[in-house]
């Protein structure tokens, strides 16, 4: 029977087992650098968007803050439309009593 045998050395055992775990380290922190660098662009994107938010909410307090200055609620419209309404009344009453007046006279 011919066997074949590969016959390696104990120090050549000892390099392949080093080498291959120098090659799963440099893998390993090739991976890591790549997860670090992938969480950086994501706190940056989160910051950003944080940013952006606190943006809106000061443009949004702002224009709360200017909403009563430029537009009216619909019941103060409402109230102040009836304010005017009577004072006219009042004034056409005040003015028909005045034709009356000025009628009879004659």
């Amino acid at each position: 029977m011919n066997d074949t045998f590969i016959k390696i050395e104990f120090w050549q055992l000892v390099g392949f087992l080093l080498s291959f775990l120098g090659v799963c380290w440099g893998f390993g922190k090739m991976l890591l650098a790549q997860f670090q660098a992938q969480q950086d662009e994501r706190q940056k994107q989160q910051e950003r968007l944080q940013q952006k938010v606190e943006g809106f909410e000061s443009q949004l307090s702002e224009l709360h803050a200017t909403l009563p200055l430029n537009y009216v609620l619909r019941d103060d419209y409402i109230r102040n439309q009836v304010v005017l309404e009577a004072k006219m009344d009042s004034i056409q009453k005040t003015l028909t009593d005045l034709y009356k007046m000025e009628s009879q006279k004659k």
